[in-house]
């Protein structure tokens, strides 16, 4: 039989509310420190890493990039319009705003422009088929039952 695994805790202190200026975290190497060190910087209340090779840059998504996902639209479509064309421009959008969330801002454009294109032809469907019922209805039936 194996022995139960034991794990060793270390504590780790980040300040989360400091912000950025420029919305770039960026890590450098330090002087006679090991790979994968960590320090902790009681001044600034900042763990520094270290690292070998070139710096780690993570930047975060601007949210004034975000394209617009059309989920509310698509949602309105659904009940007013067309249903199916309502679920595919729903699909889509939210396919767009997890695209956003994981950082690709050009797979969420692509999949934003696609739930736009279902909403529309979802709206022109919708307005067409409460066309025909209208003029069905008026044309046909109303005359019929006079």
């Amino acid at each position: 039989m194996s022995e139960a695994a034991t794990i060793d805790h270390t504590a780790v202190y980040v300040d989360v509310n400091s912000r950025h200026q420029d919305g770039v975290v960026t890590s450098q190497p330090g002087q006679g420190q090991k790979k994968g060190d960590a320090q902790y910087d009681a001044e600034t209340a900042k763990v520094i890493f270290t690292q070998s090779g070139p710096p780690i840059v993570a930047q975060r998504p601007d949210p004034k990039d975000k394209p617009k996902d059309f989920v509310n639209t698509s949602c309105a479509v659904i009940f007013l319009c067309n249903f199916i064309f309502g679920i595919l421009g729903w699909h889509f959008g939210a396919k767009s705003n997890n695209a956003w969330q994981v950082g690709d801002i050009d797979e969420a454009r692509r999949q934003a422009k696609k739930a736009l294109i279902f909403v529309i032809i979802g709206v022109v469907v919708g307005l067409l088929t409460y066309a025909l019922a209208f003029g069905l209805y008026f044309g046909v039936y109303v005359p019929n039952n006079r």
